[in-house]
C-alpha cells in the first residue's frame, strides 16, 4: 500500500477535531442543532487552514445515521465512510478551477430536483468557487437563493474579493483565520507523539513559522522532515534548504550599517554556496518588517534580537529608514523574481540601500529651499529695480499701436500679435526676431513696416537673433547656479536643453 501522507492521514474527521477554528465550528454546530444552517455558506481563508475539511464534516452531519452528542458524525455508519471515501453519491465535490465552465453549472442545477438517493441531504461542495466564469456564476445565482429544501452549497475560496456581489450576498460567510504559531506547534508536536518521532521544539517552530498558518503546508514540511530524519533545528535548516537566521541578521546588519564593500563580499559568498537569494531576501523582508513594527509600536511588538550589535543598530536607525529599505526590499523583490540575472538584481539592491545615506532627507531639502529662496531674492532684486529704473516713459505706447491696427486691420494686427514687443527708443524702433520667422517671409511686411514708422515717427529696424544655447561653462558660472551647487553640496553632470 502507498504512503499515506500526515495531511491525509490526520485531516480532522469530527468538529472536535478541528484546529484553530473554533469561531467556525462553533457556530456551525449551533446551526445544525437550532436547524437554521442557510442552504449556502462560503468558507473563505488562505490555503490549508480547513476550508474543505469542515465541508465534509457539514456534510457528514448532515447525513450521519447515528449523529453523536454535540451534533458529532459517528465516522463508522456506511453514510460516514462513503463521505470519507469520497464515494458517496448525494455529496458532490466540485474543482470550480477545472469545471467552471456554464455547460457543468447547467448539468449541476438540472440534477437538483432530484432528492437524494441515500441520505437525508444532498450536498454541493465547490472548491476555489472563484475560479467559476462570470457566466457560470450567474447561472448559479437562482439556485443558491432558492435551492431544494434538500440541497446545501457550500463554497470554499482563498479569494473571495474575485467572487461576484450577487454571489456573496446569497451566502452565509465563514472567515476561516491564518494559525497561530503556539497551535500549529502543539498540534505538530502531537502527531510526532502519535509517530513516536522525537524532534526538538525548536525544530516544529521553525516548521510552523515557515508554514505562515497553513496547517496543511506545516504538515507537508514535517513530512520531508521526517523522511530526511532530521531531529534539530540545525537538521532542518539543512535538510529543508532554508537559510540560518543568524545569515538574515547578518545581512540586515549589514543593511542598516551601510557598508556597501561587506554587502557585496556576502552576496558573492551567498552565489558561491548556491543559496535561493529570492527566498533568503523574502526571509529578510519578513525580518525587517518585524522590527520595523517593534519600532512604530514600542511595547506591543515583541522583539527578539540576539546580535548585541544589531539591537545597537536598532535603536539608533530611525522608523523612516526602516520604511524606505523595506519599500526598496520589496518593490526589488518582484523585480528579482522575473529578472534573467538574479545576482545582479540581488547586488544592486543592497547597493542601493548601502547608497542611501548620501540621499538628502527631504526635510532638509525643504529648508534649504526655504534659504535659498530667501537669498535668491537678495541677490536678483537690485537687477529688477535697476532695470526699472532704466526703462524710458514714451507717449506712445506698442499696446497703442496694436490696438488702433486691430481697428483697422484685424489680419496685420494678428501678425504682430505674435511677435515679441519691440524697443523703442529716440532713434527706431527696434524688433528682436529669434530664428527664421516667418514674418520675415510675409507678404504683408512692407505694410506693416509703413504703418509702424508712420505711427512712431521712426525707422523701423528688424534683427533677427542667433540661436545658441549656453554651454556647460557657462551654466556653471552663473550666481544662481552656484548658489544651488553650494546649497545642495550638487554636481552638475548634464544639461538638458528645454524646448522654447
Amino acid at each position: 500500500m502507498s504512503y499515506l501522507v500526515l495531511a491525509r492521514k490526520y485531516r480532522p474527521q469530527r468538529f472536535s477535531e478541528v484546529v484553530g477554528q473554533s469561531h467556525v465550528v462553533k457556530t456551525l454546530i449551533n446551526a445544525l442543532k437550532l436547524g437554521k444552517l442557510t442552504h449556502a455558506l462560503l468558507f473563505s481563508g488562505i490555503k490549508g487552514t480547513g476550508k474543505t475539511t469542515i465541508a465534509r464534516i457539514v456534510a457528514k452531519a448532515l447525513n450521519c445515521l447515528n449523529l453523536q452528542e454535540g451534533y458529532e458524525p459517528c465516522n463508522e455508519c456506511q453514510n460516514c465512510l462513503e463521505i470519507n471515501k469520497g464515494i458517496f453519491v448525494d455529496v458532490l465535490e466540485i474543482d470550480a478551477a477545472s469545471n467552471r465552465g456554464i455547460d457543468q453549472v447547467r448539468e449541476l442545477i438540472e440534477n437538483l430536483k432530484y432528492a437524494p438517493a441515500k441520505g437525508r441531504a444532498k450536498v454541493y461542495i465547490i472548491d476555489e468557487a472563484h475560479m467559476l466564469t462570470k457566466e457560470a456564476a450567474n447561472a448559479l445565482l437562482k439556485s443558491l437563493e432558492e435551492p431544494p429544501a434538500h440541497v446545501y452549497f457550500i463554497l470554499a475560496t482563498t479569494e473571495p474579493n474575485k467572487l461576484p456581489p450577487t454571489i456573496l450576498s446569497r451566502c452565509q460567510r465563514y472567515d476561516f483565520r491564518r494559525l497561530d504559531l503556539k497551535t500549529m506547534v502543539q498540534f505538530l508536536k502531537s502527531i510526532c507523539e502519535r509517530e513516536n518521532y522525537d524532534i526538538e521544539t525548536s525544530a516544529l517552530e521553525l516548521i510552523a513559522r515557515e508554514a505562515q498558518g497553513s496547517m496543511r503546508d506545516a504538515l507537508s514540511l514535517l513530512d520531508q522532515a521526517m523522511a530526511y530524519g532530521v531531529r534539530t533545528k540545525e537538521d532542518v535548516l539543512s535538510a529543508l534548504g532554508w537559510h540560518e537566521e543568524s545569515l538574515v541578521e547578518e545581512l540586515v546588519q549589514i543593511l542598516l550599517e551601510r557598508d556597501l564593500k561587506k554587502a557585496l563580499s556576502l552576496s558573492k559568498s551567498l552565489y558561491e554556496r548556491g543559496l535561493d537569494l529570492i527566498y533568503l531576501m523574502e526571509k529578510v523582508v519578513e525580518y525587517l518588517r518585524n522590527l520595523f513594527l517593534a519600532k512604530a509600536l514600542p511595547g506591543e511588538t515583541p522583539l527578539h534580537i540576539e546580535n548585541p550589535e544589531l539591537k545597537e543598530l536598532f535603536v539608533t536607525t530611525s522608523q523612516e529608514d526602516f520604511l524606505v529599505i523595506l519599500q526598496t526590499l520589496l518593490r526589488d523583490l518582484e523585480v528579482l523574481k522575473r529578472t534573467p540575472y538574479p545576482q545582479l538584481q540581488f547586488e544592486l539592491t543592497l547597493a542601493k540601500i548601502c547608497e542611501y545615506e548620501k540621499l538628502v532627507p527631504l526635510r532638509e531639502i525643504l529648508q534649504k529651499l526655504e534659504e535659498f529662496s530667501k537669498s535668491g531674492e537678495a541677490i536678483l532684486l537690485p537687477q529688477k529695480v535697476e532695470a526699472q529704473k532704466e526703462e524710458p516713459v514714451f507717449l506712445k505706447s506698442w499696446p497703442d499701436f496694436l490696438e488702433k491696427l486691430q481697428k483697422e486691420s484685424f489680419t496685420l494686427y494678428t501678425l504682430l500679435s505674435h511677435l515679441p514687443e519691440p524697443e523703442i527708443n529716440s532713434q527706431e524702433v527696434k524688433l528682436k526676431l529669434k530664428g527664421n520667422e516667418e514674418f520675415l517671409k510675409s507678404t504683408y511686411l512692407p505694410i506693416l513696416k509703413e504703418k509702424i514708422e508712420k505711427y512712431f515717427g521712426k525707422p523701423l529696424n528688424i534683427q533677427v537673433e542667433s540661436q545658441r544655447r549656453s554651454t556647460l561653462d557657462e551654466i556653471k558660472e552663473r550666481p544662481e547656479v552656484k548658489l544651488i551647487a553650494q546649497t545642495f553640496s550638487a554636481k552638475i553632470v548634464n544639461i538638458q536643453y528645454t524646448k522654447e
